[in-house]
């Protein structure tokens, strides 16, 4: 047998590195090829036709579920296995929404991902084509016979049939689909396959029922599917007698009354809901006769329902109102409904209650109209607030124009704290900017180097010298780790070189690890600003190539900075997917995320504005800020610091 050729895919070099070597000591399987991507995978899976593919979920770019999606759709034959960190119910839920074949959880990698493989590829192997059957010369009798089992076979109902032993000796496709069980599973079987715990008992009692010849009607029952559930069906069943006339078995004929059970239930619950609503529910004729009255009707208007069924609507209309009701039966006429009518009606004692109606045409089985429901609502309590509230209403404006004025002023002072808030935060992020360089750094550079020294001492033992390697590997990365982690916090450069240096820094950054290119483009004239002024722009550029790396879908990306004698300007474009007007209305309005506010609170604070403009194209952000004429630059403070 030719080996099993195996796809890794995910896009961090040391998950394939951990996976291929597990899978490194079966024999039976070989690593066709590694991916970092879901297109990559796609690509490679269309040249090297694997049998199983290992697929991240999580992954830039086209993810792992959409990339399932293609080879299921493309290459039906190929198996994925996902293997993610997310929860398992999460994993499960999309391999089968995507159709893989099975999931592993990346904590459980060493423990179950050779047995998920090995199982996936048995079930590969365990496939086979059952041959064509011979076909045999049939007499008269026996195409009678198929006939007959061909109609059975295609009946909307099921059809089966058992002996008196409850072995069931036929099924047809019908059962199959209502049970679940195919004819192979069920065939020789107990009846009790399909029959819950409960009613076993109910089974006994209709075979004493055939033994003796009788034929049982529309008998209601619940039987069980392969998976557990529980369905509604109607069972008609018959003796089956051979040639002599004597009682062999019996066929039984069920038909699924799962909706009309559920739609009895919903009668019965509606009824019940109705009868204790809060509020009056009466039905009427279009005649005007009522039909129905609930016991909040009973408790609202006073008349019991044996006094108010039969007799007209006007029982409980006072005589100035009676054209209302002519109005409205003559809307429920055209189909109308009338919604939250308020209006007067009259209890039996004669006083009278103010009420909320809201009217619905009922309509019979062919969808004529033939009478009206009503409910309606006390709102007496209501009317009375209604009045207070109309007398309390000018009182309330002059309290407004107040509070309005108090929430100027607490809203200046907010935003002021606010401002204040994000200074120290970026003040917090040099210090630990700061730190992580002068002290986790030089701690790691430290191990790096008495690695390296270790790794020359064990030269002699090449075993021993490649487990220093990976142990140097690991170090120099979480080195290389923290120090991007640090000149994310507050790179070093926009304090010692300027604005310029560190946004082509950070630009440069972005592309070596997205392979997003990003064209820089600063006036030479831009020189320093103040220090605060440099950071609030940094940060613009730093959120706005943020944004672009994970939601625009970008290639390309340009940010462009020049200044005049009184302001600053800066330009981030990209060659993206855009957003929609609705999400473009809503950044504007400043109800985005707090990226998008935050960026919008920094330029705030020094009289600037922020323009956003996007379409399929692409999206372009500008900021122009006026430059603090009683600031020095950064440099200026830098340098008499220093002195």
């Amino acid at each position: 047998m030719s080996q099993a050729r195996i796809l890794l895919v995910d896009d961090d070099p040391r998950v394939r590195r951990v996976i291929s070597t597990m899978l490194s000591h079966h024999t039976g399987w070989e690593i066709c090829g590694e991916a970092g991507d879901g297109q990559q995978s796609v690509d490679l899976a269309r040249a090297m036709n694997p049998d199983v593919v290992l697929m991240d979920v999580s992954m830039p770019g086209m993810n792992g579920l959409d990339a399932t999606r293609v080879l299921r759709r493309e290459s039906p034959r190929v198996d994925v296995i996902l293997v993610s960190q997310s929860d398992p119910k999460i994993i499960s839920r999309q391999a089968a929404e995507v159709g893989a074949r099975a999931y592993c959880c990346k904590s459980d990698l060493a423990r179950n991902l050779v047995p998920i493989i090995e199982r996936t590829l048995e079930d590969r192997h365990s496939k086979h084509v059952e041959g064509a059957s011979l076909i045999f010369e049939r007499s008269h009798s026996d195409q009678a016979s198929s006939l007959l089992a061909a109609i059975v076979d295609s009946s909307d109902d099921v059809i089966i049939s058992k002996n008196l032993d409850g072995i069931i000796t036929s099924w047809n496709t019908s059962a199959q689909r209502v049970f679940g069980y195919s004819s192979k599973e069920a065939i020789g079987a107990h009846i009790t396959l399909i029959i819950p715990k409960d009613r076993i008992p109910e089974e006994d009692g209709i075979i004493s029922r055939v033994r003796r010849g009788e034929r049982i009607e529309h008998f209601d029952t619940v039987r069980q599917r392969k998976d557990g559930t529980l369905i509604d069906i109607s069972l008609t069943i018959s003796p089956v007698r051979d040639s002599s006339g004597r009682i062999v078995g019996a066929s039984k004929v069920a038909r699924e009354i799962t909706d009309r059970k559920r739609a009895e239930r919903s009668t019965g619950l509606l009824a019940a809901i109705v009868d204790s609503s809060d509020d009056a529910i009466v039905s009427k004729t279009l005649d005007g006769i009522i039909t129905s009255w609930n016991k909040s009707a009973e408790q609202m208007f006073g008349y019991l329902s044996e006094e108010a069924v039969g007799k007209h609507i006007t029982l409980i209309i006072p005589r100035d109102r009676w054209d209302e009701e002519a109005c409205i039966i003559d809307r429920l006429r055209r189909g109308e409904r009338v919604d939250h009518f308020q209006t007067v009606r009259r209890r039996k004692d004669d006083s009278l209650v103010d009420v909320s109606l809201t009217i619905s045409p009922v309509k019979d089985s062919s969808g004529n109209i033939v009478g009206a429901s009503k409910v309606a609502r006390d709102i007496s309590a209501a009317v009375r607030a209604a009045e207070a509230l109309r007398g309390s209403e000018e009182e309330l404006r002059r309290l407004s124009q107040s509070l309005d004025q108090q929430v100027r002023s607490r809203t200046g002072e907010l935003q002021e704290l606010s401002w204040q808030l994000m200074r120290l935060r970026d003040e917090e992020r040099r210090h630990v900017a700061r730190e992580l360089h002068d002290c986790a750094g030089q701690s790691l550079a430290v191990l790096a180097i008495e690695v390296d020294q270790l790794l020359q001492r064990a030269s002699t033992s090449p075993g021993l010298a490649a487990e220093i390697e990976q142990i140097r590997e690991t170090v120099r990365q979480l080195h290389s780790d923290i120090r991007t982690t640090s000149y994310l916090l507050h790179p070093p450069l926009l304090d010692e070189s300027g604005l310029q240096a560190a946004i082509s820094w950070y630009a440069g950054g972005i592309t070596e690890r997205t392979a997003l290119h990003i064209d820089v483009e600063i006036s030479d004239d831009l020189g320093r600003l103040p220090r605060d002024l440099e950071l609030v722009l940094f940060r613009f550029i730093q959120e706005a190539l943020t944004n672009i790396h994970r939601h625009a879908s970008a290639t390309k990306a340009s940010i462009i900075m020049s200044r005049s004698q009184a302001n600053v300007m800066a330009e981030v474009r990209d060659n993206g997917s855009g957003m929609s007007a609705e999400r473009l209305c809503q950044v504007s309005s400043g109800g985005s995320g707090l990226g998008i506010r935050g960026m919008r609170e920094r330029i705030r604070q020094f009289q600037g504005s922020m323009e956003i403009h996007s379409d399929s194209t692409g999206t372009n952000v500008f900021v122009e800020v006026p430059i603090p004429i009683d600031q020095d630059p950064a440099q200026s403070q830098d340098l008499q610091a220093a002195l």
